[in-house]
């Protein structure tokens, strides 16, 4: 991520890193500089992980440095090709920002796979198009989180991408059985679990929908759950609705805890890759309201598991709040109901899974390159015919 030195996206690297590492498996990672790491970040480092940090913003003087340097003299080339992986792991927090790797990777001769964790309808390459095409259709599997990520992508690279593939995330809670349902008999708690990013999570979107005379006298308690740097704008516009009912509670550790008080989720975003919100919301048997952004109605099922509002607009998710608020007897039904869809859909262990996915291409590219080797030797020299290849990957 540019923009944060850590979040959900980072979740998926970072513990395959561990678990390859403690496999067996060389591991190195490198991770974009700010000036104090996260703690996730600098206990890699503890497992046996070599790590390294890299500028992620170039400009002024930096640019003018970087651009007159050639590919192969640039550190991330260097570092490379000194490592020499036998597959590179390139995690976006959107739809691109690892194009200079791919590049390296490409030019170094690495093969490498590229996870999406976002995308978004307001995302086109534009003049990146070119380097966009080449980076995807270079490496050996493209992972985005949902479905609708994956479709997108291929719309904006004009590509069927036939190297795409749809791969989980990690989430933060068990999955014993979900906490019992809270007390219905008064107030109906909403919580939105969500960083406080207006252009990303729209919580304005629900204050203003809360925000309509029908729901001025309900008994109705919303509570935000997260930080992030739109916190100040969102009590500002709290006093300016005369929302009362609207608490802000900042992170909560245990996610679990959060469902024990509340009785639905409540995510208007206007974009998303797959929300861990919703996805560990339904493992506690509570029902969602919606947007259709990224993978959200992949999951929620309107009128099924949840609610979902067909567009990013007030009017939209109001609409869809107040179907849910007609129903608000049938919850507890339409929550284990949404526990059930998430069991199907979403594996216990996505980590172990694509450990096997990475290890998968190493495989086929050992094999590739076994195959050229044996077919060389056949002439120049019938008597070998095998590479072995050491255990080695890196993590970025």
């Amino acid at each position: 991520m540019h923009g944060s030195p850590w979040g959900g996206s980072e979740e998926l690297w970072s513990q395959a890193a561990i678990r390859l590492k403690q496999n067996g498996h060389e591991v190195q990672a490198s991770v974009g500089y700010w000036p104090r790491l996260p703690d996730k970040v600098t206990a890699l480092s503890q497992y046996g992980i070599g790590l390294e940090t890299h500028s992620t913003h170039h400009v002024g003087p930096a640019r003018r440095v970087w651009n007159k340097l050639s590919l192969k003299n640039r550190r991330s080339y260097v570092w490379l090709k000194r490592f020499k992986p036998d597959l590179a792991v390139l995690s976006q927090g959107h739809n691109s920002g690892a194009f200079g790797w791919a590049k390296v990777c490409r030019m170094a001769a690495i093969p490498y796979v590229i996870l999406v964790h976002c995308n978004s309808e307001l995302w086109w390459f534009g003049e990146e198009l070119g380097e966009a095409v080449a980076s995807y259709n270079g490496a050996q599997r493209v992972l985005c989180v949902s479905r609708h990520n994956l479709e997108l992508l291929r719309l904006q690279l004009g590509d069927p991408l036939l190297n795409g593939e749809v791969v989980r995330n990690p989430f933060n809670v068990s999955t014993d059985p979900p906490p019992a349902w809270p007390d219905d008999s008064g107030v109906r708690r909403l919580a939105c679990v969500a960083r406080i990013e207006l252009a990303a999570k729209g919580q304005d979107l629900l204050l203003q929908a809360l925000a309509r005379p029908e729901w001025r006298d309900r008994l109705v308690e919303l509570n935000l759950f997260g930080a992030g740097p739109d916190e100040l704008m969102l009590r500002r516009l709290c006093g300016m609705l005369r929302l009362n009912n609207v608490h802000f509670r900042g992170h909560v550790k245990e996610v679990r805890e959060i469902w024990e008080q509340n009785h639905l989720l409540v995510l208007p975003s206007r974009y998303e890759g797959l929300p861990l919100a919703l996805v560990e919301a339904m493992w506690c048997g509570r029902p969602a309201v919606v947007t259709d952004a990224g993978g959200n109605a992949e999951l929620c099922l309107d009128g099924d598991t949840g609610f979902v509002a067909p567009a990013t607009t007030v009017s939209s998710f109001a609409n869809a709040l107040e179907r849910a608020w007609e129903r608000r007897k049938d919850w507890p039904c339409l929550g284990q109901a949404a526990r059930t869809r998430v069991q199907d859909e979403i594996p216990k262990d996505p980590v172990a899974i694509f450990c096997e996915r990475l290890k998968a291409c190493v495989a086929a590219k050992t094999a590739e390159a076994s195959a050229d080797f044996e077919a060389s030797a056949s002439v120049e020299s019938p008597g070998f015919s095998a590479i072995r290849r050491g255990q080695r990957g890196q993590l970025r």
